[in-house]
């Protein structure tokens, strides 16, 4: 039997590993309600905001620029409006290579605003549906601005849960709700979901109002003056849950074309 000569295959095109530049400048652009803008926070420099930016900075060594567009009090709605109406946001979402957003809460406290200790949940599904309408508008507004960018949206939390542990349906509507905010991001690309919920509705410090050893009602993630939205503490929280999902993602946003 007569061996065949071997030929070595020289038409298989040589491969070799391009090594990921990351890029010297990054900017972050923030959009969206009071945790956004930073109520509660003592610094008064921006609540997470500035806190994902120091670390983003840290971790990659790269110059981090951020815009910070959240306003106390907006819906979905409100969002929106201000995106189409201002010249300044629009700008700032143009030139984001990664868009941060908290929204939704507002929403969901104008349905509930004289109802809460009577939260009805079919209420709450109807109202979700309408939540879904604005969002899904809010997010292609977004996009006629910056069609590439990540979007990283947070969840909302329950900052009523530690003082009123009983009312369970309140609960079940801001599940309802985030679960609401996952289900339309998702007709969507580059766009990600971040839970705040897991890290401020129940701290692991937190004393309940029914707590039989302690008498008193604790949420140590709450600023003390409103008991509603973030303090320092819970600005932090919130800003490692960001950075994490950030982090993860850093193929969408980090490195040089």
């Amino acid at each position: 039997m007569v061996k065949r000569p071997h030929f070595q295959n020289t038409t298989e095109p040589k491969t070799t590993a391009t090594k990921k530049v990351i890029k010297k400048k990054v900017t972050l652009t923030a959009i969206g309600d009071s945790l956004t803008h930073g109520v509660g926070d003592a610094t008064n420099s921006g609540g997470y905001v500035p806190l994902v930016k120091k670390e983003l900075a840290l971790q990659y060594q790269t110059q981090v620029t951020t815009h910070n567009f959240g306003v106390s009090g907006d819906t979905s709605t409100q969002i929106r409006t201000r995106v189409i109406q201002q010249e300044k946001i629009q700008k700032g979402l143009k030139a984001a290579d990664v868009i941060t957003m908290t929204v939704g809460a507002n929403d969901l406290m104008h349905e509930l605003r004289n109802n809460i200790n009577n939260v009805s949940v079919a209420k709450i599904k109807k109202a979700s549906k309408t939540y879904q309408q604005h969002l899904t508008a809010l997010i292609k507004t977004i996009r006629q601005y910056n069609p590439d960018a990540p979007i990283v949206i947070a969840s909302i939390y329950n900052p009523f849960y530690v003082y009123f542990p009983t009312l369970t349906d309140l609960q079940t509507g801001m599940t309802l709700w985030n679960a609401t905010t996952q289900q339309t991001i998702k007709q969507f690309s580059q766009i990600y979901y971040v839970n705040i919920d897991s890290v401020m509705t129940k701290p692991k410090e937190s004393i309940l109002a029914n707590n039989k050893k302690k008498q008193t009602t604790l949420n140590p993630y709450l600023y003390t003056k409103d008991h509603f939205h973030p303090n320092n503490r819970g600005y932090q929280a919130i800003a490692n849950q960001f950075v994490t999902k950030i982090k993860a993602i850093k193929a969408n946003w980090l490195y040089q074309n």
